[in-house]
């Protein structure tokens, strides 16, 4: 075992509701590029979802799923390895995380060594070249790398760089990249059922990224409904310190955006039904995917894993994208199905994290891990038992820029979720020295309203907290 102490994941018994683990042999796993909850069945009403929805009836549905870093790179990486950011090395879109651990095993990776067909379709490391990882694949992976002409499906907007924030075009779905990838996923399903080869078949849709780019009838399921604000929820938190933000850098440059950042009502409700309508579009590949297992019987012996790699704020808190410690950038949807699980608990409440799912999927199929994971079984909570972590830690870096390469980082800022807060703490990278705090109560689904850090009747929450993330962090940075 590498990466200190042996992982230990004990299985004391087996429920009535697990059943036939022998007869597990195949795993569908679905990634979603800046997919925050935005899901009929986690309660958003305005989303049509109906794919999603009735897989989340008979599979199990985890209402506090937690990105490690929400941008695509380090997020997916970490998920990918079992490691958080700071294990690995990786908190910008630029490194690789071979640089510091050449031996490491990702995910794919253990199930091709155990006689998988391990096969990449779409996004599924992040998408530039530098970023891929080919031993993880039993073939090449086919559309993973982000083109900024494959992102456009009108000609006006096919010339290599950002066009319009928002496209609309009355095409078949296979003129997307999206479209293109259910496509081949299909294929490959049908090339599967008659080889019998077990396999671990990874489909990743890049929407609802930006660009908004999706077909006419999607659009029209939203066009003529009005998006009811909560103006509450659209204000900078009260005292939250500046560097918590950014200048929506991923937003701008676009055509359709005023190089002011000045959004009219009218535009900031065009892009938030833009994004809705590309959640329907990929809801519906995603029907088309699971349609297909069941018609050749494969979901009889297939786990499907569906999950987001970071959420995404349409203007709550003054934010367009991702990239912060927030909430809405941190949390991310997460569904499972196994056909070992009858019966079990189909909503699952505690905090879980992205890291989680390495270990869950092993643990599922009886692989055992070849490097030490810091992330828990799943299983652990589908079969009810006790004892867990129940909080998830994030991080994100300053200034914006540091998105791109680690060198021009100079502070890093560490969050801790637990049941009732959100504690974040801004290290500054020369100095080790704390430079701002933050502290939100937590209500619901409801985004961080004000930072009450530094009043005293928190200051033994506060305490607490800073232990969690001091210790996460000494025990986590190599």
């Amino acid at each position: 075992m590498e990466r200190g102490k042996k992982l230990v994941m004990p299985l004391l018994f087996l429920p009535l509701c697990l059943q036939g683990k022998e007869d597990i042999k195949n795993v569908l796993f679905i990634a979603i590029d800046d997919l925050r909850p935005t899901i009929g069945c986690y309660g958003d009403s305005y989303a049509i979802t109906p794919h999603l929805d009735a897989f989340a009836a008979k599979g199990l549905l985890f209402r506090n799923a937690y990105c490690q870093q929400s941008v695509s790179g380090p997020s997916r990486a970490s998920m990918l390895t079992g490691l958080r950011p700071d294990e690995i090395g990786v908190t910008d879109l630029s490194t690789h995380f071979r640089e510091k651990d050449p031996h490491i095993t990702t995910l794919p990776q253990l199930f091709k060594k155990n006689g998988y067909e391990a096969i990449g379709i779409g996004k599924i490391y992040h998408g530039s070249l530098q970023t891929q990882d080919s031993i993880s694949w039993s073939r090449l992976p086919v559309y993973n790398l982000s083109i900024k002409k494959e992102e456009y499906t009108l000609p006006d907007n096919r010339h290599g760089k950002k066009a319009t924030a928002v496209e609309i075009a009355d095409a078949p779905e296979t003129s997307f990249m999206d479209g293109k990838v259910t496509r081949e996923a299909l294929t490959v399903l049908d090339e599967l059922s008659v080889s019998g080869q077990a396999f671990f078949l990874a489909v990743g849709y890049i929407k609802p990224h930006l660009p908004f780019s999706m077909p006419l009838k999607y659009w029209n399921l939203y066009k003529d409904r009005p998006i009811v604000r909560n103006k509450s929820g659209y204000d900078r938190p009260l005292h939250t310190p500046t560097i918590a933000y950014h200048n929506w850098e991923e937003l701008r440059g676009y055509t359709d955006i005023p190089e002011s950042g000045d959004l009219s009502p009218e535009k900031q409700e065009e892009l938030s039904k833009a994004y809705y309508a590309c959640v329907s579009f990929i809801d519906a590949q995603i029907g088309q995917l699971l349609d297909k297992l069941r018609t050749l019987g494969l979901d009889k012996n297939t786990i499907v894993v569906i999950w987001g790699d970071n959420g995404f704020h349409l203007g709550e808190q003054s934010l367009w994208g991702k990239s912060t410690n927030f909430e809405l950038d941190c949390k991310v949807p997460l569904l499972i199905y196994s056909p070992q699980y009858q019966n079990c608990p189909r909503e699952i409440n505690k905090i879980v994290e992205l890291i989680d799912i390495y270990p869950t999927l092993i643990d599922l199929c009886g692989l055992k891990p070849q490097h030490t994971l810091s992330g828990q079984s799943l299983r652990y909570l589908a079969e009810g038992k006790a004892n867990w972590k129940n909080r998830a830690f994030s991080q994100f870096p300053r200034p914006y820029k540091a998105i791109n390469s680690h060198k021009y980082q100079t502070h890093m800022g560490y969050t801790v979720r637990t049941t009732n807060w959100r504690y974040i703490l801004w290290y500054e990278k020369a100095s080790d020295r704390i430079t701002d705090r933050e502290l939100y109560r937590m209500n619901g689904d409801k985004p961080e309203e004000e930072n009450i850090s530094g009043k005293p009747e928190y200051a033994h929450i506060e305490n607490e907290l800073q232990e969690l993330i001091q210790e996460y962090k000494n025990s986590h940075h190599k």
